[in-house]
């Protein structure tokens, strides 16, 4: 979905990334957002099995919890 807002007057490009940022923020948060509170990169499972892999686990024992 695409939607077209009319801000006068014109924002600087970084105002202009900012309000998007925001709106989108504001939108997600509406619609029920996320479960996970956590930042996406904090829930990647390439993270967790980089983890995994430094602590030194064997790989049948690298598998979500």
């Amino acid at each position: 979905m695409s939607a077209s807002i009319a801000i006068s007057p014109m924002p600087s490009p970084e105002e202009a990334v900012a309000i998007t940022a925001a709106v989108t923020a504001v939108i997600t948060a509406a619609r029920g957002g996320d479960t996970d509170p956590r930042p996406a990169a904090y829930r990647s499972m390439w993270r967790r099995a980089a983890i995994r892999e430094g602590a030194g686990l064997p790989a049948d024992q690298m598998r979500n919890r």
